[in-house]
């Protein structure tokens, strides 16, 4: 089975999602860089200046790039005996679970998730949790479904073995 990319739908939860990051990323440090440029140094108040520039520059830079390539690099891909999981702005993380060690899938929702149409599952196993995000709330439930009735067909099957 081939790797599955996000829906469109998921575009606008990740830009407001890296907004609302590059604003907190942005907003205490330039902050308490005014609140420094008040000492009365003379060099105080170009410098919190430049340094208060560069960092909204960097919180805008990130609001605007991160999404589109978080959404470009975000696949996920259901197989006969496991889940990938593939994401990453710089870093590339790679999740498999194994179905046969699935106890418990969820599907979550938060507020921007339900504002969009979205939605989380989230696979418990011993080891972990892998979520797989920004799903369509139809494929959300539609994966649910398909893993719960994979675990319990592998389950069924593997008690039917230690009984024969």
């Amino acid at each position: 089975m081939e790797y599955r990319s996000l829906s469109e739908k998921a575009k606008p939860v990740l830009f407001i999602t890296a907004a609302i990051q590059a604003l907190l990323f942005a907003a205490v440090p330039c902050a308490i860089l005014w609140l420094a440029m008040f000492d009365g140094a003379v060099l105080t108040k170009p410098l919190c200046t430049g340094i208060t520039l560069c960092l909204c520059a960097l919180a805008l830079a990130w609001a605007v790039f991160a999404p589109i390539v978080r959404f470009r690099r975000y696949r996920y891909k259901l197989a006969e005996d496991r889940i990938e999981i593939q994401e990453g702005i710089f870093y590339i993380r790679r999740t498999m679970v194994p179905i046969d060690r699935i106890h418990q899938i969820d599907i979550v929702r938060g507020p921007l998730d339900s504002r969009f149409g979205l939605a989380k599952v989230t696979v418990t196993t011993a080891g972990g949790t892998a979520t797989m995000r920004f799903l369509e709330l139809e494929k959300a439930e539609d994966i649910c479904q398909t893993l719960n009735r994979t675990v319990t067909r592998k389950l069924r099957k593997s008690q039917g073995e230690d009984h024969v």
